[in-house]
């Protein structure tokens, strides 16, 4: 066994001892690195038990806005449960590349989550996904806790031949509300990395009235006419807002 084979084991066990789905992320982020120079984004789902949702949320705000002021390539990272269902939780982050995902997971904010909630959340899943559009508004992002943001998440199965098709209609809808909608904030399209027809939508809006007004827009409806008939087993999961933050001006665009 080579010492290249022998580290990557030790990296793996470590991984293991810790618990942690970021951490996880790293071994799998560093894999795609290798083929794919795109920024790096995690999506994760935890099962929060009830007795840890205050810490969570706590220490999350800690080490989320930490991110923010000491990371400049940790681009966004954003919290969101389920409306009604607190208990599920979804995390979506963004780096530039692998060495800003080792930066943030070897800070002492990121540490310190894991010693107060991480190791402690024993249902989690991590997708392994690749961006194809990341599009936000120029100006940062810091929501906390307001009880007013709304995040959308829908999954989705594309035709393998209208891809570039239903990319380029996600795309000219959400840079049009970026631009001219005041409430909506921020448009991610993620694909799966070894199932590049599986793709998950991220939306975030300010409130509930930017979220109608996007769904009701003519160019809204106007994407989902071009399009609808190439997706498949299309689900939406209403999430609301708890810890959203990001360097605003993301416009990374798959080619």
């Amino acid at each position: 066994m080579n010492l290249r084979v022998f580290k990557r084991i030790i990296f793996t066990f470590a991984i293991s001892v810790l618990g942690v789905s970021t951490s996880f992320a790293a071994f799998t982020f560093d894999k795609q690195e290798q083929v794919d120079t795109a920024p790096i984004v995690g999506l994760y789902r935890y099962q929060v038990p009830t007795e840890l949702q205050g810490v969570y949320n706590a220490a999350g705000i800690k080490n989320l806005t930490s991110s923010m002021e000491k990371e400049p390539n940790t681009l966004s990272m954003n919290v969101a449960h389920v409306k009604g269902n607190p208990a599920e939780s979804y995390v979506v982050e963004v780096y530039t590349d692998t060495a800003a995902l080792e930066t943030h997971r070897k800070s002492e904010h990121f540490q310190n989550y894991i010693n107060e909630v991480g190791s402690k959340l024993t249902s989690r899943k991590l997708y392994d996904v690749q961006p194809m559009l990341l599009i936000e508004k120029q100006d940062a992002l810091s929501v906390i806790n307001d009880g007013k943001s709304v995040v959308t998440l829908t999954e989705f199965t594309v035709d393998g031949n209208e891809v570039d098709t239903v990319q380029k209609q996600y795309q000219l809808d959400i840079d049009r509300a970026v631009r001219d909608d005041a409430g909506y904030m921020a448009g991610y399209v993620l694909r799966e990395r070894n199932n590049k027809t599986h793709w998950y939508v991220i939306q975030i809006y300010s409130d509930e009235s930017a979220f109608n007004k996007h769904m009701s827009s003519p160019g809204y409806r106007f994407m989902m006419s071009q399009i609808q008939g190439s997706l498949q087993g299309v689900t939406t999961k209403v999430l609301q807002g708890d810890i959203l933050v990001n360097h605003g001006g993301q416009s990374f665009v798959r080619p």
